[in-house]
């Protein structure tokens, strides 16, 4: 049997350049951007989901206090009225009775919240 006294460098080269080749490319060639928006910033659309979400997780687990603090954030001159048209729009493009009852029922909740409701994250 012989023996191999062969130095095993060409394993440790091969690892640093690896990590320098992955290192170049994830900071310097093509890295990652994060883009974050608060609810405010976003798009109609997107806001549209967000107040739907806000009335579904509202359905599932009716805490007033959170949903109202979740609404603020968008900054809708009238939460109400953006609801309740969001809703008419709903229904007339053939969405979810559903969606549209969750929306109405946030709707009523803003018509008996207090005035400025406080931020919870």
């Amino acid at each position: 049997m012989e023996t191999n006294n062969q130095s095993h460098l060409y394993l440790i080269t091969g690892l640093i350049l690896g990590a320098a080749l992955g290192l170049l490319i994830s900071l310097v060639i093509a890295p990652v951007v994060h883009q974050v928006a608060l609810p405010q910033e976003l798009s109609p659309q997107a806001k549209a989901e967000y107040r739907l979400d806000i009335a579904r997780a509202y359905q599932a687990a009716p805490n007033p206090e959170r949903a109202l603090s979740r609404l603020a954030l968008l900054n809708d001159p009238d939460p109400s009225a953006a609801l309740i048209a969001q809703a008419q729009e709903l229904l007339a493009s053939g969405g979810s009775e559903d969606a549209a009852r969750a929306l109405v029922s946030m709707a009523s909740l803003l018509g008996s919240a207090p005035p400025n409701p406080t931020i919870l994250p």
